[in-house]
């Protein structure tokens, strides 16, 4: 495959050079050896999808080969606001697409392989075989590199002649265990290169992407990663406080406004159903379940625990919806950002020819974030278009009021099973997906 890195024609590459994805246990265990011994920060633990490259020169005499670089490439960060911006995500499109971005977590030249230009030419060769051993081994071709320096150990020079992008600084926060962040107060310089022309584009915009790039994108049920920060997960608890609780004083095992946020916080996500609301709340991590409003833990472990299917099932039936679509409104209205200058509709069908329920969603067009909703019953194209009319012929004031109606919600509404659906897991590697989107999305 052709290449597309721009400074792949400025960067004379010693022919000698060669470069070697390890795949063999005794090779990674070689190389981890010497960033142990070369790296100031070691080998660590990478996370998520790795892939290891060797840079080896051949020697002209006995033909044998030297090591004279390491790379590491894993997971991407799992939020930084610079980089989110610099693309164009949102929080949803974030969480869906992030595996499509890879981190250079270490790389190093060996003390005694050290020359003028060698550390450049290896970076570059590393780059330009990243996307088709990624793509070999992981099945997927990543968009984009990031990667960090600390400027109090260099200068970031590597970045600049091999054509890295800066975007400004981190917070100084590093990753401890599962849940939890160490303030290091060491922030570090963060740096993008796109892997092929139109990586940010691709990234950024909605709808589906070419085929080699799908793999990577993560899978509809389920997600480990939050659409909705902490703070905006605890603003939405919080809208829910004056809404009445029709439960049996006696049988109230979770709080009304934690059951009523996770209810929110999966149609935001594009859930259309109880099941799917559920599924969506399931890799919701300890910080986000707390800050939800959630407080039953496991009496062994202290883990917070999630409410069963039938719990969100049945608060769903008993909730007065004018009352929920009324706190749901308030907070979309106090939460909104900036109107976008275009818009676009999104119409989602649950089934039956509309007698189970549909939502037409008016988001922003770029990003596909949901702004308003609203819901109705009965045969699309009865409905939907009438529906849709409204939404733009009321134009603002329908944002300001943020139309997710009471009877709308009606539609949620689901008969008490027997036996819950498959639940989520907690575990699962793959990341919250976007807002309800079709290919034939139309502009406003």
């Amino acid at each position: 495959m052709t290449s597309t890195m721009p400074f792949a024609a400025r960067i004379q590459t010693d022919p000698a050079l060669h470069i070697r994805t390890a795949t063999e246990p005794l090779e990674i265990s070689q190389l981890r050896a010497i960033l142990d011994q070369e790296h100031y920060l070691k080998a660590g633990r990478p996370a998520g999808h790795v892939l290891w490259q060797g840079v080896y020169q051949q020697d002209p005499e006995d033909r044998s080969d030297k090591l004279v670089a390491v790379l590491c490439w894993a997971g991407a960060a799992k939020r930084l606001k610079d980089r989110d911006t610099w693309i164009g995500w949102d929080a949803v499109t974030c969480a869906n697409r992030l595996k499509l971005v890879v981190q250079l977590r270490r790389f190093v030249v060996p003390e005694g392989s050290r020359r003028p230009n060698l550390a450049s030419q290896c970076l570059g060769l590393g780059l330009r075989q990243l996307a088709d051993a990624w793509q070999e081994k992981h099945g997927y071709r990543p968009l984009l590199a990031e990667s960090f320096h600390d400027p109090a150990v260099h200068q970031g020079t590597l970045y600049k002649v091999t054509n890295w992008t800066p975007l400004g600084f981190t917070k100084g926060f590093q990753r401890h265990r599962a849940d939890f962040y160490q303030d290091l107060q060491s922030p570090k310089q963060l740096w993008m290169r796109p892997l092929q022309k139109n990586a940010q584009q691709l990234l950024g915009q909605p709808g589906s992407l070419p085929e080699e790039h799908r793999q990577g994108i993560a899978e509809a049920t389920c997600g480990a990663r939050s659409a909705l920060s902490c703070n905006a997960l605890r603003s939405l608890k919080d809208a829910f406080n004056q809404v009445d609780d029709p439960r049996n004083p006696k049988n109230r095992r979770h709080p009304l406004r934690a059951l009523l946020g996770m209810l929110t916080y999966g149609l935001l996500c594009g859930a259309p159903d109880v099941k799917a609301i559920w599924a969506k709340c399931g890799p919701l991590n300890q910080h986000q379940r707390a800050a939800i409003g959630l407080t039953r833990r496991h009496p062994v472990s202290g883990q917070l625990l999630l409410p069963g299917y039938d719990a969100l099932n049945d608060i769903v039936n008993q909730i007065n919806p004018h009352s929920l679509a009324h706190a749901i409104n308030q907070w979309l209205t106090a939460n909104s950002d900036l109107l976008p200058k275009s818009l676009a509709l999104d119409g989602k069908d649950l089934g039956g020819k509309g007698k189970l329920g549909a939502l037409v969603t008016l988001c922003h067009h770029h990003t596909g974030a949901p702004l308003v909703m609203r819901t109705y019953s009965g045969e699309k194209n009865d409905c939907e278009l009438p529906v849709s009319q409204t939404l733009l012929k009321q134009g603002a004031p329908v944002l300001v009021n943020a139309v997710i109606t009471g009877d709308a919600l009606n539609a949620q509404k689901k008969r008490h099973s027997s036996s819950p659906p498959p639940g989520p897991t907690t575990t699962s590697p793959s990341r919250t997906t976007s807002p309800p989107s079709t290919p034939s999305r139309r502009k406003s």
